[in-house]
């Protein structure tokens, strides 16, 4: 199981979260437990700031030093070292095989990809999206982000629709990322190595529609749809729990 991203981090402006964690890092240097807590901290603090460089140096001494799992360090290790392919394969080949790298992200991929930077940029906006912390990055990232999702790999289209959707959403660019969902929504080139990206972006296009009354009936529809209509993907049980939460409260709001 992987932890969340701390709901501190959702809740401060992120330079200034990284400040406090970086010198709470400082004077913790005996306190190891500790220590851990404010490079976790860092690291995704780093990540939702893109800065590459940083995250990759927490999570890389999380992976060396902490005892928890380690699948889940070196993967984010890997995934923040976007300059270096044979760094990202010796981090990852270790855990490649138990099925835990993502959809767009697995070693074997890597290895034999000349995109390996796309691919993990990515990656990493594929992190985000999936922990929830696409809604704590600035305007100015989330472009950022859309500039860096111009890979060219027929295999991964469906998920940089979802990812493109996903940050349109935050930029309250609702046309934008109705087309993105549905785009993604239709993906059958990718559905066999991107098992997630079609449910998740059904219910995506749910959420969206279901903010205006006249298509909320289509949206309480595919949100049935994506809770019944698909099984046996990535990450379905972190969906489901979505669902419910947005089916509740359609059934709330239709009290009187």
């Amino acid at each position: 199981m992987c932890r969340w991203p701390s709901t501190f981090v959702y809740t401060c402006e992120i330079s200034s979260a990284l400040t406090s964690f970086s010198s709470a890092l400082d004077l913790a240097s005996d306190q190891r437990e500790i220590q851990h807590v404010c490079l976790y901290e860092i690291g995704w603090c780093s990540m939702i700031e893109l800065n590459y460089s940083e995250a990759y140096r927490a999570f890389d001494r999380l992976a060396t030093e902490s005892r928890w799992s380690q699948c889940y360090y070196a993967y984010l290790t890997g995934g923040n070292h976007v300059t270096e392919p044979q760094v990202i394969w010796r981090e990852l080949l270790p855990f490649s095989r138990i099925g835990y790298a993502t959809a767009s992200f697995s070693a074997e991929k890597l290895r034999s990809s000349s995109l390996f930077k796309e691919l993990c940029i990515l990656s990493v906006i594929e992190i985000l999206y999936l922990w929830k912390a696409l809604p704590n990055c600035s305007n100015a990232k989330l472009q950022t982000m859309i500039q860096g999702t111009g890979i060219d790999d027929a295999s991964c289209e469906g998920l940089k629709n979802l990812l493109l959707g996903a940050i349109s959403k935050c930029l309250n660019n609702t046309k934008d990322a109705i087309q993105y969902f549905h785009l993604a929504a239709r993906d059958e080139v990718g559905c066999l190595s991107n098992s997630y990206v079609q449910p998740y972006s059904c219910y995506e296009l749910a959420c969206v529609l279901l903010n205006s009354p006249e298509s909320a009936g289509k949206g309480r529809m595919l949100m049935l749809q994506a809770k019944e209509d698909y099984a046996g993907y990535d990450f379905e049980n972190r969906l489901h729990v979505r669902i419910h939460s947005a089916l509740a409260s359609i059934k709330a709001s239709a009290q009187p």
